[in-house]
């Protein structure tokens, strides 16, 4: 179906998909296959695959796959890893009903998952737990290609170089008739008129300087849901992997040499990769972030290596906009889904839960929007005025190395309270809520906020 352009900067649609990683592709390839009639536009920033769903360091992911008499154990151990975060039991036991439907879905996309000798599936434990239950599947740019094939397939239209700047709304809360969208390269803004808009737009390990979440991010997620009056939790919860300044390689502080008590926590630090929130082993990465010096680093004895330098290295939250079963955030006719998307994870998460959350809320949201789009009445054709964009790119890059910088430093976990922690805040909050701020620069400064000043969870 055609997408009509109504003027040189407007473009209507009913359905917008806000990112165009796994849980962006996969609730628009769900919205289109739920109402074939209706016109589901999808904006990716970039052509290649990107971030951590299609460009991660391995190459690989991995996906939590119960099979039914497996999904009570699944959602308890997923509910006991949660804490102090908040999780909904609903939205966990969601995942536990569609994973076969997910796993499912990417054999139909005929994905290069690692198999036994026999052909069967090969089954992996995920970071947090011993229970063999997780898939894995190599090729991202193959999975990334077969995705894109089959949106295309279904005539989802793909608007590359552009990312969102704002919804278009009345007041935050309000139900969004569309977004603007600012190119990625040099260009004029563009406003899109929609019925549904869903946000995937990934996590917030691009607001740190040391990060391994792909190539892409904008980071803008928090601040760009708060602002249009999602709700947000867990926002303070992020992965961080230790890295060896020379090679950037891995290292689990289960590996390294440490003094009693300490040694007696390292064979359950082991157990996964990325720091932890609330379990006992998170004491030996507590000692290591204790111990940081002024360029960020610390040395550290390896079991077999010798002294190592490492650095803490920002890979994926756990936070985002709390979401109903359907995808529904608290603002009519938004959806959220991915790495933006919270309540099925607390402060930790199983090893292959975000893969599962973004296939299951993914096809979700899609379906949901589409019922939305249906119902919703169609959009005026005024989307208000466009958002503020600084006219020299040069300038948000300076301010995004500056910011990047200031939540290395502040924005780690267990980071204690200084004038310096506090400045750099007031700062923020200053750009955040200047509405002549560049726009990118406000969602920046907002989503950085989230972290390092998360509201408390309400009952």
């Amino acid at each position: 179906m055609r997408h009509a352009r109504l003027d040189s900067d407007i473009l209507d649609t009913d359905i917008l998909v806000l990112g165009a990683g796994l849980a962006g592709l996969r609730a628009a390839i769900a919205a289109r296959e739920a109402a074939p009639f209706l016109r589901v536009t999808l904006i990716s920033p970039r052509r290649r695959p990107s971030g951590s769903s299609f460009a991660n360091r391995n190459n690989a992911l991995g996906m939590q796959a119960p099979a039914t008499d497996q999904a009570e154990g699944f959602v308890a151990e997923a509910l006991r890893l949660a804490a102090p975060g908040v999780a909904v039991p609903e939205l966990v036991r969601a995942l536990a009903q569609d994973a076969p439907a997910c796993l499912d879905f990417l054999l139909g996309l005929g994905l290069n998952f690692r198999r036994e000798p026999s052909g069967d599936l090969r089954l992996f434990p995920g970071c947090f737990s011993n229970i063999p239950r997780a898939v894995i599947f190599d090729g991202l740019a193959s999975a990334h290609a077969a995705f894109l094939a089959r949106a295309r397939g279904l005539g989802v239209h793909i608007l590359h170089g552009h990312e969102a700047l704002g919804l278009a709304q009345e007041r935050p809360g309000s139900r969004p008739f569309g977004a603007w969208l600012a190119p990625t390269r040099a260009g004029r803004m563009q406003g899109i008129r929609a019925r549904a808009v869903v946000a995937a737009l990934g996590g917030p390990a691009p607001l740190f300087a040391r990060r391994i979440c792909g190539p892409g991010g904008s980071g803008l997620a928090y601040g760009l849901l708060a602002e249009a009056g999602a709700r947000l939790v867990n926002t303070a919860y992020l992965q961080w992997f230790w890295l060896e300044t020379k090679s950037l390689g891995f290292v689990n502080p289960g590996e390294l040499r440490w003094p009693e008590p300490l040694a007696l926590l390292a064979p359950a630090r082991l157990l996964h990769c990325p720091t932890a929130v609330g379990l006992a082993d998170a004491a030996l990465d507590q000692d290591l972030l204790a111990r940081l010096r002024q360029d960020g680093s610390v040395v550290a004895e390896h079991g077999t290596r010798g002294a190592l330098r490492l650095v803490p290295a920002a890979h994926a939250g756990n936070g985002g906009a709390l979401i109903d079963e359907q995808g529904r955030t608290g603002v009519p006719g938004l959806f959220a889904c991915g790495e933006c998307a919270s309540g099925m994870h607390g402060a930790n998460r199983l090893g292959g839960g975000m893969v599962l959350s973004a296939l299951t809320f993914g096809a979700r949201a899609g379906r949901a929007a589409a019922a939305e789009a249906q119902a919703a009445p169609a959009p005026g054709r005024d989307l208000g005025p466009q958002p503020v964009v600084s006219p020299a790119p040069d300038g948000v890059q300076h301010f995004l190395r500056r910011l990047r910088r200031g939540m290395q430093r502040f924005g780690l976990p267990g980071t204690p309270d200084s004038p310096a922690r506090r400045d750099f805040v007031a700062t923020l909050g200053r750009i955040a809520q200047d509405v002549g701020a560049g726009a990118r620069e406000r969602l920046l400064a907002h989503s950085a906020l989230a972290i390092l000043e998360p509201q408390a969870p309400s009952s």
